[in-house]
């Protein structure tokens, strides 16, 4: 019995031994929170290692440029700048390069747009859509912002945008051009609460940086749309022109539709032109943002062995928002077949980086796109894929739903 009481008594002990030895060991260490600095500064840390790791041909790129420079004296200036100032300082590094893809994207909470969409017609930049408050505004020219001409605002607004020619510009000014940060850094209004504009024929006005819940407007509601703004949301449709015995095929997105395959709809495409007197056939690649440039192969295959691979029976309309794997298609037709291109040329080089891929910076969310591969079509280095009609819309042709481009189609003989 006592040794029984002896044993209880050193496995006890023994219990306690282990505790205390447990509890006099190291609590594990945590480390201290990474301040804001810290975190940007691994962040351009990342975003140049991946960018040397992945871009191609990066090596030549920042041949002769600021590149690493750049990036240390925005690390050196963190503690200076907002957050919004950091991320326009790396775009403008980024849009240094004219490449169209090449590009970091803010994340959702960062910037803060007004209420108005801007196109850039040849005779100055339109408001186009609005909310209701501003209704009044629509189909008027911008004279100024914060008093500086729009012109300013557009040489200023190229420092930010990645392009490659003044057409991708032009697509791309009126979303840069409402964001009241990008104003703000290049010191075309004074805070981030509103925007001060001279409009043609309206005087001034000051459009707040708010979220609204109001509905947007178009200049054009209430009004028939020209077929290239029509079914925006399909990925390709057709229609038939009775009157001009017109086979018209509106391209709007390079990517299989989950309708129905790009095959079926080529094959539906030849049973109709056999069923319907046609004369010409509109292949229309307008505001074609791009995807995968093979899409459209079996549709240029058939009208390639066609009848229609005549002067005069094939037309391709481009313009500047005809981009990436559109611009390629464009291309193709242009080498394979006898059309006639015209509308604007494509925003961007016949030559040029591609084949995108995007990283997130682990810190900020900023997402980064890069290119693995360049594309070569074209002899030379030329700016862009030029029509053989340049065709342009002005500000009224918009505004009264005209389409110039499908009109000259219609009657070229």
């Amino acid at each position: 019995m006592e040794r029984k009481k002896r044993n209880v008594i050193l496995i006890f002990t023994c219990f306690i031994l282990i505790c205390l030895i447990a509890s006099c060991k190291e609590s594990p260490v945590i480390p201290p929170e990474k301040n804001r600095t810290e975190l940007w500064t691994e962040d351009i840390d990342y975003l140049s290692s991946q960018l040397k790791a992945k871009q191609y041909n990066f090596s030549v790129l920042i041949s002769g440029q600021n590149f690493d420079n750049t990036l240390n004296n925005i690390k050196n200036s963190i503690d200076s700048l907002k957050d919004y100032e950091i991320y326009i300082k790396l775009q403008q590094l980024i849009a240094s390069f004219h490449i169209a893809h090449f590009i970091i994207y803010p994340s959702s909470t960062l910037l803060h747009a007004i209420p108005i969409r801007t196109y850039v017609f040849p005779d100055g930049v339109y408001i186009i859509t609005t909310i209701d408050q501003y209704s009044y505004l629509l189909g008027k020219k911008i004279i100024s912002i914060g008093g500086a001409p729009i012109q300013t605002v557009e040489d200023s607004l190229r420092k930010i945008i990645s392009y490659e020619n003044d057409y991708w510009f032009e697509d791309q000014f009126p979303s840069t051009v409402q964001v009241v940060e990008v104003l703000k850094y290049y010191g075309f209004i004074n805070d981030l609460l509103s925007v001060n504009m001279e409009i043609e024929g309206g005087g001034d006005v000051a459009v707040p940086s708010i979220n609204s819940s109001s509905s947007f407007h178009s200049v054009l509601d209430g009004k028939t749309l020209p077929l290239y703004l029509q079914n925006q949301s399909s990925y390709y449709w057709f229609t038939f022109l009775e009157g001009n015995h017109i086979l018209y095929i509106k391209y709007n997105k390079c990517t299989q539709s989950p309708d129905k395959s790009f095959s079926s709809f080529t094959n539906e495409i030849e049973a109709y032109i056999l069923s319907h007197q046609t004369e010409k056939v509109v292949v229309d690649l307008r505001n074609n943002g791009g995807g995968n440039s093979s899409i459209i192969n079996p549709l240029l295959n058939y009208l390639e062995s066609s009848g229609f691979n005549e002067k005069g029976k094939l037309f391709v309309i481009t313009n500047r928002g005809t981009f990436s794997s559109a611009l390629l298609n464009a291309i193709s037709f242009k080498q394979y077949t006898n059309c006639i291109l015209l509308g604007e040329p494509p925003g961007g080089k016949p030559n040029a980086y591609g084949e995108v891929h995007t990283f997130a910076l682990p810190n900020s969310g900023l997402n980064v796109q890069y290119c693995v591969k360049y594309f070569s079509t074209m002899d030379g280095d030329p700016e862009a894929l030029f029509p053989d009609y340049d065709i342009e819309i002005t500000a009224q042709d918009f505004i009264d739903g005209k389409d110039p481009v499908l009109d000259f189609v219609m009657s070229y003989r």
